[in-house]
């Protein structure tokens, strides 16, 4: 079962979004917004900035503003804002969040046309998804936690293992 507005707001309300702002619930999903702090991929420098703009080719960290915390019982999905996408914007689909996620989330963007995005712009949409019961293992990986736009983190476990 999908979130509903009211679903999200109460989750939200209760500490799911940081800081929340009742203007981002839509019917079925939460506006995101960016936050300030990014990652040239090319040059591999990271930044700060209220405003950046992303040539045709380049792709760039980024990061939200929320810190959002995934109900045990519930998954995500992100998705791009449709607006953005139709600027030239793309979000490489790497946005699924387990149960028990906590932290901020990176979103790696590639342009085909020259944008500029703004710090609190409304970039992506997350649905959440009521799973059917709690997992045996809720998400405890390699970027639970994160605050920031995160690069690849070495993963210490064993290879084979989720996460």
């Amino acid at each position: 079962m999908i979130y509903t507005d009211s679903m999200l707001t109460e989750w939200a309300e209760k500490g799911g979004v940081k800081p929340f702002d009742t203007d981002c619930i839509n019917p079925a999903s939460i506006d995101l917004r960016l936050g300030n702090t990014f990652i040239n991929l090319e040059a591999d420098i990271e930044f700060q900035a209220d405003e950046i703009t992303i040539a045709p080719g380049q792709a760039i960290l980024a990061t939200t503003l929320e810190v959002i915390n995934i109900p045990k019982d519930a998954a995500g999905v992100v998705y791009l804002k449709s607006s953005l996408a139709r600027t030239g914007l793309d979000h490489a689909l790497a946005g699924y969040c387990d149960p028990s996620f906590s932290g901020t989330l990176t979103l790696e963007l590639h342009s085909h046309r020259l944008v500029t995005l703004r710090a609190g712009q409304r970039v992506i949409q997350l649905v959440l998804s009521e799973t059917r019961g709690c997992p045996d293992n809720p998400y405890d990986g390699r970027y639970q936690g994160q605050r920031g736009p995160t690069r690849i983190i070495e993963d210490k476990r064993k290879e084979g293992e989720n996460g």
